[in-house]
């Protein structure tokens, strides 16, 4: 019985994968230090992490959620949400920072030099010592910050771009439609942003719409180089760029995706929703058939199930026949 049972349960992958999700809670970003290490953090203050093998939750400092981390080396990371918290190579703990309103994007030049975007048109900067509040030319929610280098950065909201130039942020002109929510650069020459409605490149000069394949939103990309780029959005769509064209590619989960973070062209990782984790070895993206937090419970309910039905027919076959 439980055999024909669990036979009825749908595979999300046909390929064992050794490693499984160790949340059922929303993961909102992934940041990759290598191959052997790299973090995810999301809602409920969950913090989880790659060692190379496997993923495993590691202690917050808060139960509040997260929307973004970005790790400098595998002893320095920030995490920022509700709070901004730091890793010491050893525990998270919570870092004051003067912002009152909600923090989307963290981006870190490097260990003394680092941004935070967020809800009001909210930056701060980080000097290695003290994170400081920075003028902002907008008072739009930022959902995304990139640094190229110290002084030059840019930072993304619905219907808004605003430039960093090393010495105060502006305002920048992109196209009418566009609603960039993540922004990834190439170099000062070339970059990408992507939204609900549409993919815009930066040539150096200006934004300008590319089409791309797909109407789901896309929330996040991440730019290995000029010919290769990748982006994941809405039902899990993921998308790659090859230099020439954006092209759907297949992707095993139907989970909203938040996040994509690359650790070369041929391994990468992205998260979404209900702990989603898929990773890329460079040919498929790949997702554990179940996370364990799903798959205990629904072996528990089906041999409930079993147990239910087996005894349901037992009575059946025990009960007299009155005659008609």
């Amino acid at each position: 019985m439980i055999v024909s049972l669990c036979a009825g349960v749908p595979i999300v992958n046909a390929e064992v994968v050794d490693w499984t999700s160790p949340t059922t809670q929303f993961l909102n970003s992934v940041s990759m230090v290598s191959a052997e290490d790299g973090w995810a953090v999301g809602n409920n203050g969950t913090i989880i992490r790659w060692n190379g093998t496997d993923w495993s939750t590691v202690t917050s400092p808060t139960l509040l959620g997260f929307s973004d981390v970005f790790m400098v080396s595998g002893d320095d990371g920030w995490a920022v949400g509700y709070d901004v918290i730091r890793w010491d190579g050893t525990e998270w703990s919570t870092v004051t920072d003067p912002a009152t309103w909600y923090l989307y994007s963290v981006f870190m030049v490097g260990a003394d030099d680092g941004w935070a975007v967020g809800s009001g048109g909210t930056i701060i900067r980080w000097n290695g010592t003290d994170w400081s509040t920075v003028t902002s030319p907008t008072t739009a929610k930022l959902w995304s910050v990139f640094m190229v280098s110290g002084d030059d950065g840019w930072a993304v909201g619905y219907g808004t771009m605003i430039h960093w130039d090393g010495t105060e942020w502006n305002n920048v002109t992109i196209p009418a439609a566009a609603d960039p929510v993540s922004v990834s650069m190439v170099s000062a020459d070339d970059g990408w942003a992507v939204g609900p409605c549409d993919a815009i490149r930066w040539d150096g000069t200006e934004w300008s719409t590319v089409t791309n394949p797909t109407t789901a939103g896309l929330y996040s990309v991440f730019m290995v180089s000029a010919d290769d780029g990748w982006a994941v959005g809405g039902y899990g769509k993921i998308m790659h760029w090859d230099g020439t064209d954006w092209s759907t590619m297949t992707s095993p989960t139907g989970w909203h995706l938040w996040s994509v973070s690359m650790v070369s062209a041929d391994d990468g990782w992205a998260v979404g929703e209900g702990g989603t984790i898929l990773h890329w070895d460079g040919t498929v993206w790949i997702i554990p058939e179940f996370p364990t937090a799903i798959l205990v419970p629904l072996l528990i309910s089906v041999t409930l199930v079993a147990v239910i039905l087996a005894r349901t027919a037992s009575k059946k076959r025990r009960r007299p026949s009155w005659p008609s």
